[in-house]
């Protein structure tokens, strides 16, 4: 038997010495008896199990009641009106008379607001079509500029070319030639808890009035080459460490390690595309794709990401398409996806050159807010669909 105890026990348990002295001594006194069976020890009292409290069970206050009263998220139809001859005839009469704010002001009000929602992480949008020419880089620099001037948060433009992008061609790059390369050169210094947001700021161009940054894709495509699933992976985490919205602009390689690894992180896919018949298969072709790649792995977000997809209709230059096979291109694409906007012309958007926001005319500027609004609809789901998931675990 061990004599391996701790403490009182080990002396009570200690063997019994064969050249002990005074045996009768021993015999006789009760409390030095020692048996050669120990006695059973005395039962452990029983501890109770410690009370577990679920912290996600439903709160005292529910809000059932009070949330009747507080049913509106704002107060956009109590404003007064801002726009349209409702204001006019509000500023003329001194205030006098104040007509109701009318329902195109209403509704922009409306997306504003949407606009302006804050999630729970970061998250990011990706504008893919693998057909070149069809306005992703447009729809970036203007989503970019939507979100930036609008949401109050942080909105970084990230060109994630496989070869060289043209971001860093139809933005503003205030004296800087710094790009992503450049950046993945020192990432491992912003891999830290001491990183900071300005230090960062010096790889990326702020636009200024526009109210976003980007980060350029590289000149040398050998370089951009180089930056694939790993490389892409860390950039996202440090980025997304110090910008609430991530525009991701992409290029035409569908299969490009780059592009795969945006397309895993994504919240929300936009697709640009013009209503040519060429540019409505490269996206649909993109979208079997991704359908496809769900029913392979199993795995349901790259078919989420188009059946919530956004699609921009942009308005490219050449041949004019009859309304009969534009309204069937709109069919198919509208089959496989959430929502199609339009995006009128612009010249500011159409010159091949920096991108300014301010010279955008209010057609263009007002159906990107309604494009972001939808943007912003769709981010909310998934944003409350992940949260419900880790909620539950």
């Amino acid at each position: 038997m061990s004599t391996n105890w701790q403490g009182s026990e080990r002396k009570s348990r200690a063997p019994i010495s064969l050249t002990d002295a005074e045996p009768e001594a021993i015999a006789t006194d009760p409390a030095a008896i020692i048996h050669a069976v120990p006695d059973a020890e005395p039962a452990a009292e029983e501890t109770k199990p410690e009370t577990v409290v679920d912290h996600r069970e439903a709160p005292l206050v529910s809000g059932r009641r009070s949330a009747t009263v507080l049913r509106k998220e704002n107060v956009n139809d109590q404003l007064p009106p801002a726009t349209g001859w409702q204001a006019f005839l509000r500023a003329v009469s001194f205030g006098l008379i104040s007509p109701k704010v009318g329902a195109a002001e209403l509704a922009r009000r409306a997306d504003l607001s949407a606009i302006q929602r804050v999630y729970s992480r970061p998250m990011q949008l990706m504008v893919a079509q693998p057909l070149g020419g069809v306005g992703k880089t447009m729809c970036s620099v203007g989503l970019g500029s939507t979100f930036g001037i609008h949401s109050g948060q942080q909105t970084l433009v990230w060109d994630n070319n496989e070869m060289m992008g043209t971001a860093g061609v139809r933005t503003n790059a205030n004296d800087s030639t710094r790009t992503v390369w450049d950046l993945l050169n020192v990432l491992e210094s912003f891999e830290t808890v001491t990183a900071r947001k300005g230090e960062l700021s010096y790889y990326t161009r702020h636009q200024g009035n526009n109210q976003f940054s980007v980060l350029v894709a590289d000149e040398d495509a050998d370089r951009m080459k180089s930056i694939g699933a790993d490389e892409f992976n860390r950039i996202h985490t440090v980025v997304s460490r110090f910008y609430d919205t991530i525009i991701v602009d992409t290029g035409n390689n569908t299969r490009s390690a780059n592009w795969l690894a945006s397309i895993e992180v994504t919240d929300q896919l936009v697709i640009p595309t013009t209503l040519k018949r060429n540019a409505v298969v490269s996206a649909l072709r993109m979208i079997e794709q991704l359908e496809s790649m769900s029913e392979r792995t199993g795995n349901p977000h790259y078919k989420d990401l188009v059946s919530n997809a956004v699609v921009l209709v942009t308005q490219g230059g050449g041949a004019k398409v009859s309304a009969a096979e534009q309204a069937e291109l709109r069919e198919n694409l509208a089959s496989a996806v959430r929502v199609l906007i339009d995006i009128p012309y612009d010249g500011a958007l159409d010159t091949g050159s920096i991108i300014d926001w301010q010279l955008v005319g209010d057609p263009a500027r007002r159906a990107f807010e309604r494009a972001s609004a939808e943007i912003a609809e769709g981010l909310l789901a998934v944003d409350r669909a992940t949260s419900t998931k880790t909620t539950n675990r």
